[in-house]
């Protein structure tokens, strides 16, 4: 299969670009949702799976001064494109970037107080998400936050478009992840009892609904039309009907006709779970 908006890793929609476009069309939702987690002045945080670095600007603000934020990724190119921020001065230099995996995360035990991580685990298989729990909970100190975002994939609409082609669409995603093994993009509303059952303490759970009504501004627009002609090469690769497959590549082929639409609406949702590592 041919992976839209990869990284060298072999990740689909991971490059800076794409993840870019997704953020600041999503900004207030998801900077909400980092701020529910309730980081504190002068904590060491790791954003794990760090991407593009939407998150570092609020989590270097969060952390303030006297804080630390650490970047992780598995793609060089990412890690890369956050030292080019930081040299080019939109990140602070109290952010760190290296190159790493979730899996062995290159941190001695207890040196953090929060780690973050955001669609990420998608990515994952069963035993990988416990693996990277358990390595999450190494690193952090006592009594220490974890905080993970993912998605719920069932949300996502494009209004007026057809809500069963999206129901189907969806389907036959969580199909192929499925086949891989992975958690898929479905795992946000699993994540609370999936991080129960690690140890974590405290458990508590939110989501959010990202809602962008006509008219939209440039951000919506600019992932939209980023989306479908992404979702045309995947669909084109599923088992998908001959007629559904045609409604995401007209979809693709010209998007304004959804987004002058007045009735206009996208949607998409996700899930963060927040737990605290036991203290004794």
């Amino acid at each position: 299969m041919v992976l839209a908006k990869a990284t060298s890793t072999g990740h689909a929609q991971a490059g800076t670009d794409w993840l870019d476009v997704h953020f600041q069309a999503a900004r207030a939702e998801y900077e909400d949702a980092l701020r529910y987690v309730g980081v504190q002045p002068g904590w060491r945080v790791l954003d794990a799976g760090c991407g593009g670095g939407g998150f570092l600007p609020l989590l270097c603000q969060l952390v303030g001064s006297q804080g630390a934020v650490v970047a992780l990724d598995l793609a060089p190119e990412n890690v890369a494109h956050v030292e080019a921020l930081v040299r080019g001065g939109s990140l602070p230099p109290n952010v760190a970037a290296r190159v790493g995996s979730l899996l062995s995360l290159p941190f001695q035990d207890a040196t953090l107080d929060c780690v973050w991580s955001a669609n990420v685990m998608q990515y994952l298989t069963d035993a990988e998400f416990g693996h990277a729990v358990a390595e999450f909970k190494r690193v952090l100190k006592p009594g220490g936050t974890l905080a993970i975002k993912d998605l719920d994939d069932t949300l996502t609409q494009f209004f007026p478009m057809d809500p069963g082609l999206m129901a189907r669409f969806g389907l036959a995603r969580r199909a192929e992840s499925a086949q891989a093994g992975a958690l898929g993009m479905s795992c946000g509303p699993t994540l609370p009892s999936r991080l129960r059952r690690t140890g974590l303490t405290d458990i508590r759970r939110k989501s959010w609904l990202v809602e962008r009504w006509a008219p939209v501004g440039p951000a919506a627009r600019n992932f939209v039309e980023a989306v479908f002609p992404h979702w045309a090469t995947l669909a084109a690769q599923f088992d998908m009907s001959p007629e559904d497959l045609q409604s995401l590549q007209q979809a693709a082929s010209n998007p304004s006709v959804l987004l002058d639409d007045p009735d206009f609406c996208y949607r998409e949702g996700f899930v963060v779970a927040v737990g605290r590592v036991p203290i004794g």
